[in-house]
């Protein structure tokens, strides 16, 4: 995305780990994955109340709660799409393998 304007708010996230951190972002469900060592920014251009941005952990993710429009991009200012390095499920030898439903 090209914007005309500043962003109004910014948050850097920052993987400072040894493995992948998964970055969702809410209300969407947008997941993007940071490789360890890896900057990226939330942004929005909307203003909005003073809680634009709220931040929650849990082990291996950081999820961004915002009220407006928001995007994610690296430290350079290009967007980075849903889905960016998401790890791929364990290979399987069908649809069972990676579904199971507990039958009576």
């Amino acid at each position: 995305m090209t914007a005309d304007q500043p962003p109004i708010a910014a948050l850097r996230v920052c993987n400072s780990g040894a493995e992948l951190l998964e970055l969702v972002l809410e209300p969407y469900g947008s997941d993007h994955w940071l490789l360890p060592g890896e900057t990226f920014v939330v942004w929005t251009l909307e203003p909005a109340g003073d809680e634009i941005l709220e931040v929650e952990h849990a082990p291996g993710t950081v999820t961004v709660h915002s009220e407006v429009s928001a995007y994610v991009g690296d430290t350079d200012g290009n967007e980075i799409e849903c889905g960016h390095n998401r790890p791929r499920p364990a290979e399987s030898t069908g649809p069972a393998a990676l579904f199971r439903l507990r039958l009576p």
